[in-house]
């Protein structure tokens, strides 16, 4: 199984339960689910509270950002933050920049389809 985390930005409750069944067919589990954001991931390691913790203090500072949903492939970042020792992990800046980086690839990629 190919290891896949996202986060879903802007996700209000009518729009959850119609992805909610499809997400589920296609194998991922739902990790944390907190008002307007979704984190999701289709692997069989896990992660820590702490890590969740993290990941989704940084989504929530991006959502209202962008209006309409934002789908934010935020593997690369994950998979690095799983790689660090704890004791690394609470002030690791290279981890927060990969996953900002996230989301303004995910944006930009957004802007450029609403262009065409």
């Amino acid at each position: 199984m190919k290891e896949e985390f996202k986060i879903i930005l802007n996700m209000n409750d009518e729009i959850f339960n119609i992805f909610k069944k499809s997400l589920e067919e296609d194998n991922y589990e739902i990790v944390e689910r907190e008002g307007k954001v979704l984190f999701i991931q289709k692997t069989e390691n896990k992660l820590t509270e702490k890590q969740k913790l993290m990941i989704m203090s940084i989504a929530r500072k991006q959502q209202g950002l962008e209006s309409g949903i934002l789908f934010v492939d935020i593997t690369s970042a994950v998979q690095y933050l799983m790689q660090l020792p704890e004791e690394k992990e609470k002030n690791d800046v290279k981890f927060r920049w990969m996953l900002r980086q996230a989301f303004i690839k995910a944006t930009m990629e957004k802007n450029e389809d609403n262009k065409k």
